[in-house]
């Protein structure tokens, strides 16, 4: 009798670990579903508004730039914010490079390469197309982002989910 009651308790014991075990494992990969998440939506923004214009900045920099407004500004804080929490050292690392060659093309478009619109100041093409460093600069702009893009694409393993899918 005191065997049948021992391999009882040994079976209810092994059963409630199975359990417990499975329900950790249930919550991680929840956890991991949920930052997947959080990180996919921030490298979405970060790629849909990392062109310069909402760029980051460092600590204590003030972007007097680029129609500058409290909107932006918050924008540019809130994604700052994101990145440092969810996203990598390397993702931000890349947003800061693209956000710093981004803001030089068109720094260098600014000073050199605008001519009047009517009310308005647009991009000279003939130009551009014939000013080196405006070709280098918006060359490494380009890099940049398609070295930000792939980081991005590697982290969220997205080439892997689609092969997957189709």
């Amino acid at each position: 009798m005191g065997g049948v009651l021992l391999g009882a308790l040994i079976a209810l014991a092994g059963s409630l670990g199975t359990v417990a075990l499975q329900a950790s494992l249930q919550r991680k990969a929840l956890r991991g579903e949920y930052l997947w998440n959080k990180r996919a939506e921030l490298y979405l923004d970060v790629l849909r508004h990392g062109n310069g214009h909402i760029a980051h900045l460092g600590d204590g920099e003030a972007d007097t730039q680029y129609g500058w407004t409290p909107g932006v500004e918050e924008l540019r804080q809130d994604l700052t914010a994101r990145v440092q929490l969810f996203g990598s050292a390397q993702a931000e690392a890349h947003w800061r490079a693209l956000s710093r060659s981004s803001r030089r093309l068109d720094s260098y478009v600014l000073d050199n390469l605008l001519t009047s619109s009517g009310d308005r100041a647009v991009l000279d093409p003939a130009r551009a197309r014939n000013d080196h460093e405006y070709l280098r600069l918006e060359g490494e702009a380009s890099a940049a982002r398609r070295a930000l893009v792939t980081q991005l694409r590697r982290e969220l393993n997205t080439d892997q989910y689609l092969r997957r899918g189709a």
